[in-house]
């Protein structure tokens, strides 16, 4: 295990990957799907249905917009879900990620959602919390609702470092060397998806 050449499950749950309006992070995370295909990963990703960047691109293209994943991404497996709450989210979860290798989680989506994801954490799932996009007052609320020290790790940008180095030890941060504000998502994508399998390589998840 934990060979260049394994194939890690990955499930990764964003704001969305269907719509990039309203939604910086998108482009990345389209990328860095693709670069995990490339490398011979399996990756799902999941978002929440009739979120606010796929409602916005509802309202600019209407449904025709919904098939520009489809068409210029058609390597990409994702799936929405309705918002659950309580036992039923944390019950969703478990069945979701049963099967899994790898969570990452996107800092913006459902702060409860992203709580047990890092509640669920166990050697044989490594869990990452991901904060790369540019800071904005939002997101810094959300970042003092999550517990980030229940992942495996925070991935985040150098802007956003030093509120998370007065939460966890340093060996649960990893500081991207990722501009997605200032580079092409491609570039990003790659150097992120070598960043997360040498953590994979350096730390496999067991065998259950």
């Amino acid at each position: 295990m934990g060979s260049v050449d394994t194939r890690w499950r990955w499930v990764v749950f964003v704001r969305s990957v269907l719509s990039t309006v309203d939604n910086p992070g998108g482009p990345l995370f389209r990328a860095l799907g693709r670069e995990l295909v490339r490398r011979g990963q399996e990756a799902l990703f999941l978002e929440e249905r009739a979120n606010p960047s796929v409602q916005a691109l509802l309202r600019q293209r209407g449904a025709a917009g919904m098939a520009e994943l489809r068409e210029g991404w058609p390597e990409l497996a994702y799936q929405t879900y309705e918002r659950r709450f309580g036992a039923d989210l944390v019950e969703w979860l478990g069945r979701t990620l049963a099967t899994a290798d790898v969570a990452l989680v996107e800092l913006g989506v459902d702060p409860a959602l992203a709580h047990w994801v890092g509640e669920l954490t166990r050697p044989y799932l490594r869990t990452y919390l991901l904060d790369l996009m540019p800071d904005s007052p939002s997101l810094a609320g959300l970042r003092g609702q999550i517990d980030a020290s229940r992942y495996s790790g925070v991935i985040c940008s150098a802007a956003v470092a030093a509120g998370y180095e007065e939460r966890l030890p340093a060996s649960q941060l990893v500081v991207a060397p990722i501009d997605p504000a200032a580079e092409p998502a491609e570039h990003g994508a790659a150097g992120l998806a070598d960043l997360l399998l040498e953590l994979l390589r350096a730390a496999p998840p067991a065998v259950p």
